[in-house]
């Protein structure tokens, strides 16, 4: 069993949870976030001395089975990806630059999972 934490720009959010729904992965918890974007990405210039700033991001939590987490990260990678570029797309239309955080999906080990209503343990519980 693993824990998949999706770091996800809001505006990026509704398209990453559609495509997880594409693929039965439905049982997620979605959080508000705070992160810092760091200089050099978006719209701080490398070296330009003025640190970092804080920018919004959903914080989506996935418990998964071995069996579901290669599909869980791809899809989340590819919902991102093409969110990512329909935005590029309409900012250069605008004639002006995306400056959110692109994102970032981070995997850890998750020892046990309980269903409390079920007295369900363990993957079945997912």
């Amino acid at each position: 069993m693993k824990l998949v934490l999706a770091i996800v720009p809001p505006s990026r959010m509704e398209a990453v949870r559609q495509a997880l729904a594409e693929v039965h992965v439905t049982r997620l918890s979605i959080a508000d976030g705070h992160g810092y974007l760091a200089a050099g990405a978006g719209s701080l210039p490398a070296g330009s001395g003025r640190g970092s700033r804080l920018v919004r991001h959903a914080v989506l939590e996935i418990a998964v089975n071995d069996d579901f987490l290669e599909r869980t990260v791809e899809v989340i990678e590819r919902a991102l990806q093409l969110a990512a570029d329909s935005e590029a797309d309409a900012a250069e239309e605008a004639d002006s630059h995306v400056s959110s955080d692109p994102g970032g999906i981070y995997v850890l080990p998750m020892e046990a999972a309980a269903q409390i209503y079920r007295d369900v343990r363990g993957p079945e519980a997912l």
